[in-house]
């Protein structure tokens, strides 16, 4: 879940100057985190900060913020479970359509592959598995690169991944060649840092975070000098209070994403989201933006600055347009239960390898169902971007 847009100004903080600040009093009221006496002592100097800002300062200052911590964030030791820490099953699925696609494709060799945003490195070692038990040819001809900014996480993909071949990492986006056959990211667009937009009186107004020794943080709401943060929110109709989060910045990884996809490849994202409609629909009040912590959601992204992940539903209509704009094919958009059950999950190696073993056996019927549940991860969206012509795809080939 850790998106790989450059570090804004706040996300390198440092005193600047002098101040009159109270460090004491900042921590006191701040939930004492490392990073809360940072940004209390920014925002009394400066004033408040936007709440893009403080999104990314909580989530990728280096040393403080929760994913530049060096702490667990995925998993039953972290904050929050994704599909691949779920079972195998799901990196099961993509090897399985890795090897569709490499067949359909001819079989060249080499076959480039990036992950976007790895994580733990369970997606890649799973799926590289799934590969090698059915697909031996692919993975020796198969280059696997890891996109990771962090040091520290990839050397533990590293270690992970040793007994693998040809798995190599760069640290940006921008780093991966125009011949990726296959581009994919689980989770990772819902943590790109978001301007949070408020309709007051009429208008859309920027909420920011300010800083008092009594009141701790709060938001506040200034008036919005950057129109361009209004253009996914062009053809709705909003009605006074409603909050939306809005973010450039994804469309522009989207389109480094496909510019990374060669002239027959596949651009594959999972992530939280809804049409533009839904998302901004005037029932949804008061937005999508929620925290994890120890594996509890909550509504205060103010809270525990830096020691809480911070996440919110994508726009699909803004990933499908970004993606067009680059030239990129879109395919039918899936939920992740509808995508699982038309791959055909039940009849993966994952369940074929429980044969006899029952307690394998309802493990791996346990993580399909949790998988697929609508209520849970089921409802992630699937979002399938082309390249040049394919035949249907596993998973699209009902569609």
């Amino acid at each position: 879940m850790s998106p790989l847009s450059p570090l804004s100004p706040l996300s390198q903080l440092s005193p600047e100057g002098p101040s009159t600040f109270d460090p004491t009093s900042a921590v006191r009221a701040a939930n004492q985190t490392p990073l809360a006496r940072r940004l209390a002592e920014r925002i009394g100097r400066d004033g408040p900060v936007s709440f893009r800002d403080w999104m990314d300062a909580c989530l990728y200052q280096p040393g403080l913020g929760y994913y530049r911590r060096g702490q667990p964030t995925v998993g039953r030791n972290g904050d929050f479970l994704t599909s691949p820490e779920v079972h195998p099953l799901f990196g099961a699925a993509l090897g399985h359509l890795a090897g569709e696609l490499w067949h359909s494709l001819g079989r060249p060799g080499p076959m480039r592959v990036a992950e976007v945003g790895p994580g733990t490195g369970a997606l890649a070692e799973s799926m590289l598995s799934q590969i090698g038990a059915s697909e031996p040819e692919l993975l020796d001809v198969i280059e696997y690169t890891l996109v990771e900014p962090d040091d520290q996480a990839a050397d533990s993909q590293r270690r992970r991944l040793a007994h693998f071949p040809n798995v190599t990492r760069v640290p940006a986006i921008s780093q991966l060649s125009a011949e990726h056959r296959l581009v994919f990211a689980n989770e990772l667009l819902d943590a790109v840092p978001v301007h949070l937009l408020r309709f007051e009186d009429g208008r859309w107004r920027e909420r920011y975070v300010d800083y008092s020794s009594g009141s701790g943080f709060r938001l506040c709401s200034r008036a919005l000098d950057n129109e361009r943060l209004l253009e996914t929110l062009r053809d709705t109709s909003p009605t006074d209070g409603l909050v939306a989060e809005v973010a450039p910045e994804r469309g522009e990884i989207v389109h480094a994403l496909s510019q990374a996809v060669a002239e027959r490849g596949l651009l594959l994202l999972f992530d939280y989201g809804y049409r533009r409609d839904r998302l901004y629909a005037p029932w949804r009040m008061d937005g999508t933006l929620m925290t994890f912590r120890k594996h509890v959601p909550g509504d205060d992204p103010l809270a525990h600055p830096g020691e809480q992940d911070i996440t919110c539903h994508i726009d699909i209509d803004q990933v499908i347009e970004s993606a067009q704009a680059a030239g990129l094919n879109p395919m039918p958009a899936l939920t992740q239960s509808e995508w699982l059950h038309q791959l055909g999950a039940a009849v993966l190696p994952a369940v074929a390898d429980a044969d006899g073993d029952t307690a394998a056996y309802l493990a791996v019927r346990r993580a399909a169902e949790t998988l697929t549940d609508p209520a849970g991860l089921g409802r992630i969206a699937v979002l399938g971007f082309t390249r040049g012509d394919f035949p249907p795809l596993p998973g699209w080939m009902s569609r």
